[in-house]
């Protein structure tokens, strides 16, 4: 090793060492940083945050979600928020198991098919408003309000516009830079929310209603855990897919070939989670140790925080060939972009099916998707592997 080559390894492991995930400063060097760790120290400490222990390669990060009663999620937010948990990603089994229980037929195929025509009328109405112009910002014109509407239909049907919007906001504020003040304003917001339903009384069998008059086995779901439930669908359902779908169209204009890949249908099966893997809309989640635990030749002891990396995971050479760029046509199952263990995605079928119908409605309508010339990608820092903006030009099909 070179004399630079080891002033560079110095460097990115002292800038480890007090890896903050809100940082911009970490931001742009997070892949070299996650590289670093995974040769050299794969269960790395932070200061960062409140201090972590950062599990970058993917067996660690498999190992931490599979063993939740090691690796507990109860009290181990990457933030602290001094407000009640989100349940139930904030909950071991079984509360967590229960909660799944009670809304897992929701976000099933099956139980979405009902929305999947308001999905594409939504898309194709959201396209209306800026295919003359042949530009667009294709985070807050389309995928935003795209998923921000079609949330509150499958949820939160009696939002207004403005109310969705402000929620929409407050989600991707507590994404990029999750503070105690905007976590109360997102349990605020939930709080309001859910009494304004109540007074006006719910039917049918949606998410209000599972969650008002349902059970966590033997006893009622508590208020602040009604709560929890519909503050992790705002921030997941208006956050996560938002970015993929702002992700994947910033790839395409990187590779022009895979616009037409897009076009055919086969693309859903074949290729979105080699999209998703690479980057991954969810980037960390956090555990406790509730044991003294070894962990790669790691001693980490009851009452530390791990910082599991699913998108380093995900770029972990050891489990996937040539895992920073994007590689078709071969297997690349397991990635972690929807979690792993108990904690998986209750809302990947949604996701799916979202992602598929907006592309789908898109690229009916457009063809040579490009960067503008003036546009300023920055990915920016938090929870999400997110851009800040995506704008585009395109040619109209036809």
């Amino acid at each position: 090793m070179t004399m630079h080559q080891a002033d560079k390894q110095q460097d990115l492991a002292e800038q480890l060492s007090h890896f903050d995930i809100f940082s911009w400063e970490n931001q742009r060097v997070k892949w070299e940083l996650f590289a670093h760790a995974r040769e050299r120290c794969p269960v790395a400490h932070t200061d960062g945050n409140g201090g972590f222990y950062i599990v970058s390669r993917y067996d660690d990060v498999r190992r931490v979600m599979e063993d939740w009663e090691t690796f507990s999620s109860t009290e181990s937010p990457l933030v602290p928020t001094g407000l009640p948990s989100l349940c139930p990603i904030d909950d071991d089994p079984p509360v967590q198991t229960a909660a799944r229980q009670l809304l897992n037929p929701l976000f099933s195929r099956t139980a979405l098919a009902p929305h999947e025509e308001a999905m594409h009328q939504t898309a194709r109405s959201l396209i209306d408003e800026f295919i003359d112009r042949g530009s667009a910002e294709i985070l807050n014109e389309y995928a935003g309000p795209y998923i921000g509407r079609m949330l509150t239909k499958v949820i939160f049907n009696d939002l207004t516009d403005e109310e969705l919007e402000a929620a929409q906001a407050l989600a991707l504020a507590v994404a990029e830079g999750a503070t105690p003040e905007l976590y109360a304003q997102l349990f605020a917001m939930c709080t309001e929310y859910l009494e304004r339903a109540k007074k006006r009384g719910i039917t049918g069998d949606g998410v209000l209603a599972r969650l008002v008059n349902g059970r966590f086995g033997d006893r009622p779901i508590s208020q602040e855990e009604q709560i929890g439930c519909l503050g992790i669908l705002v921030m997941g359902g208006l956050d996560t897919t938002r970015a993929a779908i702002g992700n994947i169209t910033y790839r395409l204009t990187q590779h022009p070939g895979l616009e037409d890949r897009l076009r055919d249908p086969a693309w859903v099966r074949r290729d979105m989670d080699e999209f998703l893997r690479l980057d991954s809309p969810v980037a960390a989640m956090a555990r406790v140790a509730t044991r003294d635990v070894e962990l790669n030749g790691v001693l980490i002891k009851k009452g530390e925080r791990v910082q599991v990396r699913f998108d380093s995971a995900n770029r972990d050479t050891a489990k996937f060939r040539d895992a920073d760029r994007l590689v078709f046509d071969e297997a690349r199952s397991g990635h972690t972009a929807f979690g792993m263990g108990v904690h998986r995605c209750i809302g990947s079928n949604m996701a799916r099916m979202q992602i598929e119908i907006a592309f789908e409605e898109l690229l009916k309508r457009v063809r040579n998707i490009r960067l503008v010339s003036t546009a300023d990608i920055q990915w920016v820092p938090g929870q999400s592997n997110a851009l800040h903006a995506v704008d585009i030009e395109f040619d109209r099909v036809g």
